[in-house]
């Protein structure tokens, strides 16, 4: 049987859900993955992804693009069974977009409405949370690097405006429930380096925006920021790795 004395945080595959602000690099982290790789692009951004190898499909915003999400994940999980080599990394891009689709299909399966002819929360909702949770736990099984995108939703107190918190731009209770499936959750930001903007990955939990990171471990393997790549994810990853056996 497996031993946890042969787990090293090189030899796991990367299970990521990234959230941020518009703009904050994302897309260019999850572009940065080991290929050969599979986008779900909901959100219509494959030019981040151009010119390296990703094969991809592209969804409308209504019932039928949730239909083909279901139909392209029961295909993609098909051909891995058949050929686990055929991708390393699989990346939706992103749950904020699907959650739409997923709210879309939702109202076409049922015609009730509210009084303004909109959904209806103990009804519309609820489905849109049965169909997201049910399809994420598929993709975030299968036997690949994983890369969930969203975007960011800011709450603020309705009397004084002030920020109060964040969460992944998903629907109702999902914003809570999703990232918790995985063991790195990074939230994207950009800072000025000698007047440049720079994307980073935050690792840890700062202000408002909630970060964890197992890889890191309570050796601390991972700075509370990393560039947004994947190289620069691993290469902080084998540093911490060999400063934390040090005397």
């Amino acid at each position: 049987m497996p031993n946890a004395k042969d787990v090293t945080a090189n030899t796991e595959v990367k299970k990521i859900f990234v959230t941020g602000d518009y703009g904050t690099g994302k897309s260019v982290f999850a572009a940065s993955f080991p290929t050969p790789g599979f986008l779900f692009d909901t959100d219509n951004g494959v030019l981040t992804y151009r010119g390296e190898n990703w094969d991809y499909e592209q969804f409308p915003t209504s019932p039928q693009g949730w239909v083909k999400f279901e139909k392209v994940l029961r295909e993609l999980k098909t051909t891995i069974d058949e050929s686990p080599d055929k991708y390393k990394t699989v990346v939706l891009d992103s749950t904020s977009t699907l959650t739409d689709m997923a709210m879309e299909r939702s109202m076409q399966l049922d015609p009730k409405r509210s009084i303004t002819g909109g959904p209806l929360w103990n009804v519309h909702y609820q489905m849109v949370r049965n169909l997201m949770e049910g399809k994420l736990r598929q993709l975030i099984n299968l036997p690949t690097n994983i890369v969930l995108i969203s975007h960011l939703k800011i709450i603020q107190d309705q009397e004084t405006g002030a920020i109060i918190g964040t969460e992944p731009l998903l629907t109702g209770q999902l914003g809570a429930m999703i990232p918790g499936y995985f063991n790195e959750v990074y939230v994207s930001t950009v800072k000025n380096v000698e007047g440049q903007s720079k994307f980073f990955m935050r690792t840890i939990t700062k202000g408002h925006y909630k970060a964890r990171s197992r890889l890191s471990g309570k050796a601390r393997l991972l700075p509370d920021e990393i560039p947004n790549d994947y190289n620069a994810l691993m290469e902080a990853l084998k540093k911490g790795g060999e400063n934390s056996g040090r005397g």
